[in-house]
């Protein structure tokens, strides 16, 4: 079974960082998070915190974790989602996988979110909502 682990970064302002693909071939420039599939022997922790800072440059700590489970799952993928404050915004050094990042208010952070044509970030908004 492919895991997944997200997460959202929200800094001192409560605004969140939103990252956009660079030209994926499913879901083109679409809305998306710091991270991704967990490696062997990862675990969804060790995994955010190593994709977050390849895919942002950003170190993050104290990591909670929102969601895991297949609940929102369409192709039977483990989603876990956590979340972080970062304090002072961080500089945001983006990899090759995104061509893009704003940081947005929580309502336009969720809009975003819900427009994504990632059944992730629909999650995302699902989970964030309730």
């Amino acid at each position: 079974m492919k895991k997944v682990a997200k997460i959202v970064l929200i800094d001192k302002d409560d605004n969140y960082l939103l990252l956009y693909r660079s030209n994926h071939p499913v879901f083109g420039n679409d809305p998306d998070l710091p991270g991704g599939t967990l490696e062997e022997g990862e675990s969804t922790i060790e995994t955010v915190i190593r994709e977050t800072e390849e895919e942002t440059g950003i170190v993050v700590k104290n990591v909670e974790e929102l969601y895991a489970g297949l609940d929102y799952s369409v192709h039977g993928t483990h989603k876990t989602l956590f979340v972080a404050r970062v304090g002072e915004r961080p500089e945001v050094r983006l990899s090759w996988e995104h061509e893009s990042f704003a940081w947005l208010p929580r309502e336009e952070f969720l809009l975003k979110a819900k427009g994504a044509n990632d059944s992730y970030m629909h999650m995302v908004y699902e989970v964030l909502s309730s």
